[in-house]
């Protein structure tokens, strides 16, 4: 169905730097990169097996930190369960695990795992997920885990931090011992494979942690790509983990199971730190969740500098079927009355056949005997330059329910990054939406050299883009500031030339400041200004005279009561945004700023697990000798490790059954 490794491509048809050309996320050999076909299906039935451990008690926790909510997140942030916990809850359903509970953070702010009982017995098991402006809630969830001690359940994470800097959850402090047990790199596939590994070492009696480590210390877990965890011979002082490889995908996405448990499974929203009696009634999961995140694709042609999203997906092209994508809908819809569906694509119209089976799919499904596209509204991202090949396609889209589409234009001018937009392009594409009812979405990026305002006429400034932008009819406006994420080409030049911030007038960066909103990596002389052109640009789309002016002009815009109610949202935020802004600008201003300097060491050093060497992982860092002795001295005493075994074991057996 047309899930193969396709070569990156820029928008004029040349080829673009790829991965070994690039620091970022390694990937496999083409012909290794994915998992063979029947094997996630083969996985779910050989967990159905191991009824013994279907009771267990799994806790999977969604990381939010509430620092992040401001434009352009405030509004969806609370709207819309995260794919990523949901599809894990769907996993262990499908693979027979009952005793399973999704708590999102952003509606359960105070939940503690050393407070949670699930179905009458304490964790067994705590998955956390979180993104990298989420990370800290993250951590403080590990560690109110391991202040359990002997009774903390098995601790494991993913997630995008994960997945970028796995070894940031292993020894967080300030106590000894507080760590994640281990990290997954990589999608569902690798926790599953990691849990029936857990579950064959598990005495009747043992606790899934005794189980981890018994496989922890006899290598089984070696054998699973995707994987990160402590050494187990690595002195306390200087810890170090083993990184097990690249994951391989799932190439057919239709064997992941229908998304169904994720939304019966959901955590109440409270403020109490236990868990409830039992989930939130599917019923009103439509009004908690008023937004369904699906999956239809995967990948993108392009090789932006600023983006790690392609070298994730290791430069592959990955798509459900059109008849799986429209029944999840259609499920979706009729169980839990959710209208509106954002598909969180790469770049929905990387390839036009993929639009046009999916479109035609969905266009020809019902919803409760209505056609789909009159019941639900389709959200998705692509770039101008492939909506514009594609706009003889456009009324087919309409028709199966596409009623947005998320544009990452970032520089109409094309100076910053050049994915084929140009001014009139924008123009052709917006008219072409507008008038049949889709919602044109901008996305722009400000930097150090783009000035505030430009001359009448052009387009260079930032300003001049946002006043462009909102008359040639686009209903929101993102403006983020460039600065380099982890995982990219443009990490290493950053920190090279000084330009990642370590603090700020003495406050450390946190990680929730790596949200695009507040300029935490610069060169310019008043990074001050630059912070405060990101509120100017805002208020340049969202502002009272251009709520009026769409009022004025309602009758010949058919999106004008779309465009009005984002109106109300962006003023809003920026009334949310504002203060937490301005107050950013001010410490900025006032300084000092400290910079990294340069590359770093590994606060935890990972090896890999077939050469024994260090290695970097998505990040360069400058190698740590004194990890290098300790991993000779291991190799030196390999057959001493069967003692060190055997010593692990007896310490366990009083518990196995």
């Amino acid at each position: 169905m047309g899930r193969e490794a396709t070569d990156a491509v820029g928008p004029d048809g040349s080829s673009i730097e790829t991965s070994e050309e690039r620091v970022e996320l390694p990937r496999r050999k083409p012909d290794d990169v994915y998992i063979p076909d029947g094997a996630f299906t083969a996985m779910l039935e050989t967990l159905r097996q191991r009824k013994d451990a279907h009771d267990l008690a799994i806790a999977i926790v969604y990381a939010f930190d509430f620092r992040t909510r401001m434009l352009p997140y405030w509004y969806a942030d609370k709207r819309m369960a995260p794919c990523s916990v949901r599809t894990l809850a769907d996993c262990l359903n499908a693979a027979g695990f009952k005793n399973v509970r999704i708590i999102l953070q952003q509606w359960t702010p105070n939940f503690k795992p050393s407070k949670a009982i699930l179905g009458g017995r304490p964790l067994d098991i705590l998955m956390v997920s979180a993104m990298q402006v989420h990370a800290e809630p993250a951590y403080d969830i590990v560690r109110d885990a391991c202040r359990m001690g002997d009774r903390r359940p098995l601790i494991l994470a993913g997630g995008p931090k994960a997945i970028y800097e796995p070894a940031d959850y292993f020894d967080l402090g300030p106590e000894p011992g507080m760590s994640a047990d281990c990290v997954s790199t990589g999608e569902a596939y690798v926790f599953l494979e990691l849990l029936n590994a857990i579950l064959e070492h598990k005495g009747t009696k043992e606790s899934c942690l005794e189980a981890f480590e018994r496989a922890r210390f006899d290598g089984s877990l070696d054998e699973i790509p995707g994987l990160v965890y402590l050494s187990p011979d690595a002195p306390a002082r200087r810890p170090y983990a083993i990184n097990t490889g690249v994951q391989r995908l799932l190439r057919d996405l239709d064997e992941m199971p229908m998304p169904d448990a994720g939304y019966r499974l959901i955590e109440p929203p409270h403020r109490r730190e236990t868990l409830a009696p039992r989930p939130w009634p599917p019923h009103k999961v439509g009004k908690l969740s008023i937004v369904a995140s699906v999956i239809s694709t995967h990948g993108c042609k392009f090789a932006c500098t600023y983006c790690p999203i392609p070298a994730v997906n290791q430069r592959t092209w990955r798509h459900k079927s059109p008849q799986r994508l429209a029944a999840e809908i259609k499920h979706i819809s009729e169980n839990f009355g959710i209208r509106e569906f954002f598909s969180t694509d790469d770049n929905f119209f990387n390839n036009r056949q993929t639009v046009i089976e999916l479109m035609t799919a969905m266009a020809q499904t019902t919803v409760n005997g209505k056609p789909m596209g009159d019941v639900i509204r389709f959200y998705t991202e692509a770039t101008e330059f492939d909506v514009h090949k594609n706009l003889d396609i456009l009324p087919l889209c309409r028709r199966a329910g596409l009623r947005a589409i998320w544009f990452g234009i970032e520089d109409i001018t094309a100076e910053l990054v050049n994915k084929g937009q140009t001014p009139g392009k924008t123009t052709i594409v917006y008219d072409a939406l507008r008038g049949l009812g889709i919602e044109p979405m901008t996305m722009m990026i400000h930097n150090d050299d783009q000035p505030l305002r430009s001359p009448n006429g052009t387009l260079n400034g930032l300003v001049n883009q946002a006043r462009y932008m909102f008359d040639k009819g686009a209903v929101s406006y993102q403006c983020t500031y460039l600065g380099p994420a982890v995982g990219t080409a443009d990490f290493e030049p950053a920190a090279k030339e000084r330009k990642l911030y370590k603090r700020v007038a003495g406050i450390p960066i946190p990680q929730a400041f790596q949200d695009g909103n507040h300029v935490a990596a610069s060169k310019h002389p008043r990074p001050w200004e630059r912070q405060l052109n990101v509120l100017r640009a805002y208020s340049t789309f969202y502002n009272p005279i251009n709520f009026v002016r769409i009022l004025m002009n309602w009758r010949h815009d058919p999106l004008a009561p779309r465009r009005l109610l984002f109106q109300v949202i962006g003023q809003i935020g920026i009334a949310i945004s504002a203060p937490k802004l301005l107050w950013w600008a001010s410490m900025l201003r006032k300084g000092p700023i400290e910079y990294w300097d340069g590359l770093q060491p590994a606060r935890i050093p990972m090896i890999d697990v077939n050469s024994g060497e260090q290695i970097n992982w998505a990040i360069e860092q400058l190698p740590v000798p004194e990890v290098d002795q300790l991993v000779a001295r291991r190799q030196r005493r390999e057959p001493d490790l069967s003692r060190t075994m055997r010593e692990f074991s007896s310490r366990l057996e009083p518990v196995a059954g």
